[in-house]
């Protein structure tokens, strides 16, 4: 691209965030200024602060729908600064790690020997030791996570990976009446369902990815990065998803995206003739915001304020007394319960705009 438009500086845009650090991901920053100076690109530094939680119901209303995650709030400040500086196309590198495999969840992989290994009264014991630590430390959150698999099938087990609360957890924040409603719905049947339309596909990695494509991949990234980047008047493309590269994609062998613990290999071994390699085989960084220090810090007021007895009950949709016991739970450090905090406010958002 680069060389396409080479009459001057390609402008491009990066997220500063402060504590990224706390959330288990390292920040990129220094990579995107030194790739911005060997190439001589206009960087554009965005930073992100808890400030933006003053247009945090606006990016629900153009969400149109209460979606879970601090990266919309990404997109938006991107997307108003570009428009801000005349633009009204970006090329976004959203699907990467779909295509190829990027996520820590795909990494997961490689231990599923130690469900096999532990007696399921073992694997019991050792999720009731690891929960009792302290959720603070990434690696803590990680690792308590993967517990929860024990005792599942691995269908079951594997769709864990894309949950952040633990079912019966998540079950008890309802009210009575909507408990009963909702005593037959299981979210994760979905992606096992989907399990059906690639019947002959016996790898685990390529079933994870075909997960990514259908459920994580057009419900959440693109749908958070079309609506916030239309909402300030500028349009994302998605090189990633070119209907070449994608069928060619799903023809690659697996060993070939998850090398090892090297994610995203052959990737990587394209970007080596563009790249240096410390900004290649550098440590994951999340797209995200340190929402955990935000949810246990500072959103006090907004907390109590959406999430009040009155209001809940008012509501009828959640518990009181459960969603109390998690936000207590969660600034304790007892369990992870950040990202769902966030979505209790953003239902609550939702509610305000679109119901009253």
């Amino acid at each position: 691209m680069a060389k396409e438009y080479s009459d001057k500086p390609l402008k491009c845009y990066s997220i500063v965030t402060k504590e990224s650090e706390k959330e288990g991901f390292a920040s990129d920053i220094h990579y995107a200024r030194k790739i911005a100076k060997k190439n001589n690109f206009e960087l554009n530094e965005i930073e992100v602060d808890v400030n933006i939680i003053e247009e945090f119901d606006k990016i629900i209303y153009h969400l149109d729908e209460p979606q879970a995650d601090p990266a919309p709030i990404n997109v938006l400040k991107i997307c108003q600064q570009a428009r801000q500086d005349g633009l009204k196309v970006l090329i976004g590198g959203t699907a990467g790690d779909d295509l190829f495999s990027g996520y820590r969840r795909h990494q997961a992989l490689k231990y599923d020997w130690v469900y096999n290994t532990l007696p399921g009264p073992l694997g019991k014991g050792f999720r009731s030791l690891i929960n009792g630590f302290d959720k603070e430390n990434p690696k803590i959150r990680r690792i308590a996570k993967f517990s929860r698999g024990f005792g599942l099938s691995q269908n079951e087990r594997m769709s864990t990976f894309f949950s952040w609360l633990d079912k019966d957890i998540n079950h008890s924040l309802f009210s009575k009446g909507v408990k009963s409603a909702i005593s037959k719905v299981h979210p994760e049947q979905y992606l096992i369902d989907r399990l059906g339309d690639i019947p002959n596909e016996k790898n685990w990695l390529n079933r994870l990815l075909y997960w990514e494509k259908c459920g994580f991949l057009p419900d959440h990234n693109l749908n958070y990065t079309d609506k916030m980047s239309m909402a300030s008047g500028i349009e994302v493309r998605v090189p990633f998803l070119d209907q070449d590269l994608v069928n060619y994609a799903c023809t690659i062998d697996p060993k070939l995206k998850l090398k090892g613990n090297e994610a995203k290999y052959i990737l990587k071994k394209v970007g080596e003739k563009y790249l240096d390699k410390e900004v290649i085989y550098r440590p994951k960084t999340g797209f995200g915001a340190p929402i955990r220090s935000w949810i246990r810090f500072d959103l006090n007021d907004m907390i109590e304020e959406y999430l009040s007895e009155s209001n809940l009950k008012n509501r009828g949709i959640f518990d009181y007394k459960e969603v109390r016991k998690l936000i207590d739970a969660n600034k304790k450090g007892t369990i992870d319960a950040s990202y769902s905090i966030w979505s209790l406010l953003a239902i609550e958002s939702w509610n305000r705009q679109f119901l009253d």
